[in-house]
């Protein structure tokens, strides 16, 4: 679970709610249905003619996903490209069938990394493998991109329906000059659609299409040294030179334990060549 957006919320309402008590203020008076309804349905309506139906619909599930802390999979991921480098340069490439096709369902590849090495076995062209992987890059990152964009333009509209809601009771306070009771109701109304709209933009749109902006470039990252990882693969790289290359991809705490890794093994493989040598 990822800590820090729960946190976040409850930090910032909490801020909003215990700053606004402190003086004395009703906690009960921000609650009006009818101003969340000017608010949040008037974004909705605008938000479904700018993007569909489908596209609104998936918004609730990409929030509650924010929840959920990723676990990067790039060093595992760095591990299995060295690996099938390692049994390229062994057995040939044709040898890499068998190994992609004994997934560990715990463990699925990444299917970028999957169809990218059935066109190495293929024997397709350096160039014609490039460009595929790009081109599934780059849909992968539009799509996330406009999801992000759905966040990022709902943040765009609530304002500016709080704004609106805000000229709906004023326009209600100057119908209603002779009843102070019917005026009150239209001033609280003009304001706290107000505070509605910001708040919906800035406590909940803005910050969720900051993080999903963040785990974007994370995916990309890890797509960009599959890419890579496989162009090497196909060059015949050494197994070595390829893990030092694509470790540069890594974090700082996942890029100390891989050349460590990578330390360790070369030594264990240099001290089982010295024993072949001496028969012992």
């Amino acid at each position: 679970m990822d800590i820090a957006t729960g946190l976040g919320l409850l930090v910032g309402a909490g801020a909003l709610v215990f700053g606004y008590s402190m003086d004395g203020g009703s906690v009960a008076a921000l609650w009006l249905l009818s101003a969340f309804i000017i608010v949040l349905g008037g974004s909705i309506g605008s938000i479904s003619i700018a993007f569909g139906f489908k596209q609104v619909a998936k918004m609730p599930v990409l929030f509650l996903q924010l929840f959920k802390s990723p676990k990067s999979k790039m060093a595992q991921t760095l591990d299995y490209l060295v690996l099938l480098a390692e049994n390229a340069r062994r057995d040939g490439l044709l040898s890499l069938e068998k190994i992609l096709n004994k997934e560990d369902p715990k463990k699925p590849v990444d299917p970028l990394l999957k169809h990218g090495m059935l066109m190495v076995i293929d024997g397709a062209d350096m160039e014609q493998i490039k460009d595929y992987l790009e081109t599934e890059v780059y849909v992968f990152e539009s799509r996330a991109k406009t999801e992000i964009s759905t966040f990022e333009t709902l943040a765009g509209y609530a304002p500016a329906y709080g704004m609106i809601g805000t000229i709906m009771g004023l326009i209600q306070v100057l119908a209603n000059m002779e009843s102070p009771e019917q005026m009150a109701s239209a001033i609280a109304v003009a304001f706290i659609t107000t505070l509605y709209g910001v708040i919906l933009a800035n406590l909940i749109c803005l910050p969720a299409a900051n993080k999903m902006s963040l785990r974007l470039n994370d995916n990309l990252v890890e797509k960009e040294m599959i890419v890579e990882g496989i162009c090497s693969i196909r060059n015949g790289q050494n197994p070595k030179m390829l893990r030092e290359k694509l470790s540069v991809y890594l974090p700082g705490d996942a890029k100390s334990r891989q050349k460590a890794a990578g330390k360790n093994k070369n030594a264990t493989v240099g001290k089982e060549e010295v024993n072949a040598e001496t028969g012992r």
